[in-house]
């Protein structure tokens, strides 16, 4: 409105409303002289504005910038970094993507006292401070490491001009850091949140051709964003000034246009609505009410049009624009004067000018919301979030901030996130801390000191439930979805910027941004919108008709096919390698459902009544509002698994961590029990040291009890599982539809419920949530019949859901829950772990039979090796060496693995025959790596050895134990598979079990092998190594074998151990101690010989694992051999068996002739019809005549 109607004067004359409200607005807080009371008309209203305007201007000082050099606007010089940086748009915010690189600013000082400010986005290694031209950097030097730079560490706590000192405070993600120098003394001071942590250096060097420049030196990942002055520094400091000069003229003219916008705002507010009382209005005067909209708005103008362009600079929209409306919102709290004052804008403010408002105006609010200190009752985190809501509820500028500045120009997620206060601020919300290890002492004082603990933890909940409750009020804002046309509704532009959102913090598809969402903020984000959708529902199901409400929601499999997670960076559970999903094998149902959808979009459905149309139309809108709902909850499915997760992790390690120093505690208590005096006098202070860390590791925690680990995040937690779960159960029901689930709602599963069950104890139990054990069964089901489900060809969603059965065939709560399954799960279960060991992934496998068997097998009840645990009685073992869970047999699984190998004779042949095979493999490969260490070791020069060869090593050594106990177990519940002749292969399964078996005895039991020799190496990394685990192991499967079950079974056993050319009866000996010192011929001493003769003695009984019936059944065993050892066999070499060079030959094969003993023909038949020698066809194998001993 540049130009004024010809006519408003004349009307302005005539009008004594305009009159009376020109005198209200503009001429009562003005002196009441003669000269001031004359009546203001609306012609002279932009004479009277610019005049006052220009008094304003009188009698500034312009202050002077001498003392600095460089641009007006200052920023970070992206010419000076060294390394990579990742800068924002406006160059004030930096994120370091290299070890330790280093950034300055565009400006320097000479002379004078300067001050710019950081707030810090992380909490991690930055050296921040000054420095000058000269001053030379690298990826190992940043500020403070050469003569003439100046910094401080928060992190470290350190001060640092090439030499560091002790300094300052220990800072947090959302510090302001005032960074000050005095280049007229030579000082550099550093503020933490405006607090002074004294003086830093007093020795700055000063003079000709020294300047000195703002600068940052970061590690990888580390962010930050810098204020040199062009918005108004939070903490200023009284005699420094800003590094960029501003006007102080426009903020004062924006004062005074916004007192008078403000008396504007009732008169406007009450001609728009024509009925209510305007507070402002107490005089009586009812001609205040007689006005019109056009009246109020010809008032306004002037004041706009002026004001417009001053609220574009960021530095007056926060200085004089944001505490306007402060005062404002605290004059009408409910917001409807802020919309007011906004409609005011929009109808007279270029769009323009609107728009760079808006965005001025979340800018602020959320540096306010992120830097403000944070006080005990969180009042300015309120106030900030207060009025970001009362923004929000203004239609158009909603519309406005979500199309182009939330989610692009500002972190809209930082808003929902409660900034945890610093450890000061902690200790006055929590003063008294608790801790389980105090109640060993004074019960009655913790008692009572663990009450004010939980009553400081349920004000602090109060709190920040406020805070989360005004946070959920804005998302409801947000996502609005009856906005008035045109265009979309603020809920379609939400979900769109949400999605982006989702994307831009995906791995690997992501675009570069000055700092991804943190995860601490990610996760609060999340439950945020997990609250907003449950407030949603419930939603209509147009596929079955059906509400889907709190308790069956459920994402429909189809929506995976034409809507939901369809986008190109989205993996899903059936994607093959080249990404390629065959699209004839979509149910029919679901292209009906398709056909319709684009029937309805190009016209070609059948003609309808208007009763029919209104009908679909309804129908249409009901599904439209369902989708939305359900993509926001398939995103923040997808924001679980990306972010919010692994917050969870990192949280509990905070626990942990405490765990650990109330371990310390305690040890450090016992030993001043014991100690001298002058011991008891160190060990107490130690105490004292560990009690105050523990102190505020008690008050994080109860931070985190109440925001991260709250009965209330465990039942989003829940009840989000318990969806993901049924969209997954209706998926696997669908068919193929289940191939385009996306892969992260596999991963969600899987991760929400280990959140409950590791991460929320002990401050919430799963136990403790009604229903869970039901929950515990369908996750347990659906693992089991779809760890190995054809439809599942993504190789990542087949190993994460194997690696989750193995994981749950650990805690007895989850083994129970397998055992509830219905019993065809059960079945499908064991039918698919019991798959030959071929073309897969068998070490997982292999591990869950292990697990079911552990704890029924001969001495294998142990969690950590007897003799690990005797080496930890003398010095630690590293911590990289994994204990094994505590046992959890689980008979039921026995039982059906027993009756599946019985009933299923060729299936279990070709299983335990795998078995066999890989045993061998790995046991092999396991001797062979043993035996370059002992060459390496025997070499006179110095061999270092590769650690991942040791690593290997000790993983081959691991998984010939797993194979071997599940051998123990094959024989235990199945032992007519290798002892029953009638069995399919039964004799060569045998002949392979004693084979393996004697040849693992032979290498184990030798005194002067590779075994031995590594053993008594106690090489780091292969401290699981020794003879415990693998003779235990053995000797289950001979007492199985040969002492348990019927005579016949029990003979057979013992004929083909006997039989065995490679079995040794000093290798059985060596169970209970006996045997020779080396089952290697010497053909004289030797030093090895003399090592061996003064080792300890093995012997089974010497271990209090090995319980006393185990130990009697070894002597059995022993016992049995030694009166059963037939006298040795010697054959003629022209008859002998050129395959084993043991046995004779007994069988001649048809038609090439050859001939070779009965067990070896067979085990290679078992892999390929053709004649060893020839490559001929064996089309029949005839018996030849036995060979007579020598």
């Amino acid at each position: 409105m540049d130009v004024w109607p010809q006519n408003f004067a004349t009307v302005g004359r005539r009008n004594a409303w305009l009159e009376a409200m020109l005198e209200y607005v503009f001429k009562r807080p003005v002196s009441s002289d003669a000269q001031d009371k004359a009546t203001l008309k609306l012609e002279d209203l932009d004479d009277f504005i610019d005049f006052e305007l220009e008094n304003l201007s009188k009698g500034q000082v312009v202050e002077s910038d001498y003392g600095r050099l460089g641009p007006n606007h200052v920023t970070f010089d992206i010419c000076s970094n060294v390394g990579t940086f990742i800068a924002n748009q406006g160059r004030l915010g930096v994120s370091s993507q290299g070890n330790f690189n280093t950034i300055r600013a565009s400006c320097c000082v000479f002379k004078g006292k300067w001050q710019y400010e950081l707030m810090l986005g992380s909490k991690g290694v930055m050296q921040v401070g000054w420095v000058t031209n000269s001053c030379k950097f690298s990826r190992e030097k940043g500020v403070g490491d050469t003569i003439d730079s100046y910094a401080f560490d928060g992190n470290r706590v350190r001060k640092w001009n090439v030499a560091t000192y002790k300094y300052g405070e220990a800072w947090v993600a959302g510090d302001v850091i005032g960074c000050c120098i005095d280049l007229d003394n030579g000082t550099v001071h550093f503020y933490r949140n405006g607090r002074s942590m004294g003086e830093a250096f007093n020795n700055v060097r000063l003079g000709p051709g020294l300047a000195y420049f703002p600068a940052v030196s970061l590690a990888y990942g580390e962010n930050l964003v810098a204020n040199f002055g062009a918005t108004p520094l939070r903490h200023p400091v009284e005699g420094y000034r800003p590094l960029e000069k501003t006007s102080l003229r426009d903020a004062e003219r924006a004062r005074l246009l916004l007192l008078w916008t403000k008396r504007l705002l009732p008169v406007y507010e009450e001609v728009h609505k024509g009925t209510s009382q305007s507070a402002y209005l107490t005089d009586g005067l009812d001609v205040f009410r007689q006005g019109t909209k056009t009246q109020a708005l010809l008032i306004a103008a002037p004041v706009l049009r002026r004001l417009g362009p001053l609220l574009a600079s960021s530095h007056v929209a926060e200085v004089s624009f944001l505490p306007f409306l402060f005062q404002v919102f605290e004059e009408s709290p409910d917001g409807r004067r802020i919309s007011t004052l906004l409609e005011l804008f929009w109808a007279l403010l270029e769009p323009q000018e609107i728009k760079k408002c808006l965005e001025n105006v979340a800018v602020a609010l959320l540096t306010g919301f992120r830097f403000s200190p944070c006080t005990p009752d969180f009042l300015h985190q309120k106030r900030h979030l207060c009025l970001m809501l009362s923004v929000l509820q203004h239609d158009s500028s909603r519309r406005y901030l979500l199309e182009s500045i939330i989610f692009d120009k500002i972190k809209f997620a930082m808003f929902m996130e409660v900034k945890p206060p610093d450890n000061e601020t902690l200790a006055t919300l929590v003063p008294d801390v608790w801790f389980e290890l105090m109640e060993e002492v004074h019960p009655t004082e913790e008692t009572y000191r663990k009450n004010l603990y939980a009553a400081a933890k349920q004000r602090l909940k109060v709190m920040t439930t406020d805070i989360e409750n005004i946070q959920l009020r804005i998302l409801e804002q947000l996502t609005v979805d009856n906005d008035a046309p045109p265009g979309q509704t603020s809920r379609d532009l939400f979900l769109a910027k949400f999605e982006a959102f989702v994307k831009e913090n995906t791995p690997g598809g992501r675009t570069l941004t000055l700092d991804l969402c943190p995860n601490a903020v990610a996760l609060a984000f999340f439950h945020r919108l997990l609250a907003l959708v449950r407030r949603c529902l419930p939603v209509f199901h147009t596929g079955t008709g059906q509400l889907l409400q709190e308790h069956n929601l459920y994402i429909p499999a189809s929506l995976f096919v034409t809507t939901i997670g369809t986008g190109p960076e989205v993996s899903h559970v059936g994607d093959t390698p080249d990404q390629r999903i065959v699209a004839s094998e979509i149910p029919t149902s679901t292209s009906n459902r398709m056909t319709r959808m684009t029937q309805q979009n190009v016209g070609g459905s059948p003609a309808r009544t208007e009763t029919e149309t209104l009908a679909t139309a309804q129908e249409a809108k009901e599904e439209d509002k369902s989708v939305k709902i359900l993509q926001l909850l398939d995103g923040i499915v997808r924001l679980y698994c990306l972010c919010g997760h692994a917050q969870f992790v990192k949280m509990n390690a905070v626990k942990d961590n405490m765990r650990e120093y109330l371990r310390a505690v305690q040890e450090v208590r016992r030993n001043t029990a014991w100690g001298e005096k002058d011991v008891v006098e160190a060990l107490s202070k130690v105490e004292q040291v560990f009690g105050e860390t523990l102190a505020e590791q008690a008050r994080h925690v109860a931070w985190l009890s109440v925001v991260v680990f709250s009965k209330e995040k465990q039942s989003d937690i829940y009840w989000l599982l318990n969806v993901v779960l049924k969209t997954l159960e209706e998926a696997s029901a669908a068919g193929v539809e289940f191939c385009f689930v996306p892969e992260y709602h596999v991963e969600a599963c899987m991760r929400l419920l280990m959140s409950l069950s590791v991460h929320f104890p002990p401050t919430c139990l799963l136990s403790d949530i009604p229903g869970h054990y039901h929950v515990l069964v369908r996750f347990s089901t659906f693992l089991a019949e779809h760890f190995a489900d054809r439809r599942v060809v993504n190789p990542d969603v087949k190993d994460a859901l194997l690696r989750a059965l193995a994981a749950h065939v650990c805690p007895p709560s989850t083994v129970r829950a397998l055992e509830c399954m219905p019993t065809k799960s059960s079945l499908a279960l064991i039918q698919a772990l019991l798959q030959p060991y071929k073309n897969r992934p068998w070490a997982q496998t292999n591990w869950i039979l292990m697990r079911l068997w552990k704890g029924c097998g001969y001495a294998f009840r142990y969690t950590l090796s007897p003799h690990r645990a005797e080496r930890m009685a003398s010095r630690p073992v590293e911590s990289t060496v994994p204990n094994h869970p505590a046992p959890c047999p689980s008979v039921f699984f026995q039982n059906h693995i027993g009756r599946w190998l019985e009933d299923h004779p060729e299936p279990a042949s070709a299983f335990l025959g795998s078995v066999l095979t890989q045993l061998n493999w790995s046991f092999s490969q396991f001797i062979s790596m043993l035996q370059e260490i002992q060459n390496a070791q025997s070499r006179p020069e110095r061999v270092f050895i590769n650690s991942q060869q040791l690593k290997i090593c000790a993983t081959c050594f691991d998984l010939s134990l797993g194979l071997l106990r599940v051998l123990e177990m094959i024989v235990n519940v199945a032992p007519s598979l290798v002892t029953n002749p009638t069995k399919p292969h039964s004799e060569l399964l045998l002949a392979r079990i004693f084979q393996v078996l004697s040849h693992i005895l032979n290498r184990v039991t030798s005194r002067c092998g590779c075994f031995d020799l590594v053993v008594g190496m106690d090489m780091p990394g292969l401290e699981g190594i020794d003879h415990f685990p693998i003779v235990a192991a053995v000797t289950g499967i001979l007492v199985a074998l040969l002492l348990k079950g019927s005579v016949e079974s029990r003979e057979t056993a013992l004929s083909g151990l006997l039989a065995e050319p490679c079995f040794q009866l000093s290798s059985l000996e060596f169970l209970l101690g006996g045997g020779p010192t080396s089952l290697v011929m010497q053909e004289g001493p030797s030093e090895e010989a003399d090592t061996a003769s003064d080792a300890p003695v093995f012997s089974l009984a010497n271990y209090s694992e090995v319980k006393e019936e185990e130990v009697e059944q070894a002597r059995q065993l022993v016992q049995l051999v030694q009166s059963r050892q037939p006298p040795p066999v010697t054959f003629d070499e022209d008859h002998i068996c050129t395959i084993c060079y043991a046995q004779g030959n007994s069988v001649r094969f048809v038609p090439c002739g050859h001939q070779s003993c009965h067990v070896c023909i067979l085990t290679h038949l078992a892999n390929s019809k053709e004649c060893f020698f020839c490559k001929a066809i064996v089309e029949k194998l005839d018996p030849c005549r036995t060979l007579p001993p020598q």
